[in-house]
């Protein structure tokens, strides 16, 4: 299920011909997103097997999850979409690489945050071994698409 929704996520990004690679990119993943968006809750669901009264803690605080990891993954798109359109242009300097390495980092950062602080609220309603599995669930699907946009964004030509 990871594989083919990450899949499917590459696919649109390389898929739109008719425009310009940034806005393939950012059409691609907001695409992409709204199809992990349903994948992730399906893939959720069937994994965790969890009780009714499990189900009825977790949930309103996935979605509160969800949306603060959607809000930073928007400026990840951003941040893509830029790359991309610079990239394009051949417009990179050491000065936009430093502001870029700054800003991905950062937004790798506030992930990493917004995991750890979840984790409690996470614990407070499901056992440790069904919160671990969780986010081994997120990290797999995170990991699945990085990799599928790495195929599909270039490289920085440093020459």
């Amino acid at each position: 299920m990871i594989r083919i929704i990450s899949t499917g996520l590459a696919m649109l990004v390389l898929a739109l011909p008719t425009t310009s690679l940034g806005q393939q990119v950012s059409d691609g993943v907001a695409e992409g997103r709204a199809m992990v968006k349903a994948g992730r809750e399906e893939l959720v669901r069937s994994e965790l097997q969890l009780t009714a009264e499990e189900e009825a803690a977790f949930w309103p605080i996935f979605m509160e999850y969800q949306a603060i990891s959607s809000s930073i993954m928007d400026r990840y798109t951003a941040l893509l979409t830029d790359f991309v359109d610079r990239w394009e242009r051949s417009d990179m300097s050491n000065e936009y690489a430093a502001d870029l390495l700054d800003k991905y980092f950062g937004i790798k950062q506030e992930l990493l945050t917004v995991q750890k602080h979840y984790v409690p609220k996470f614990k407070a309603v499901l056992p440790a071994l069904k919160v671990a599995q969780f986010f081994q669930i997120e990290n797999k699907i995170r990991a699945e698409i990085d990799s599928q946009l790495a195929i599909a964004i270039p490289l920085i030509d440093s020459t």
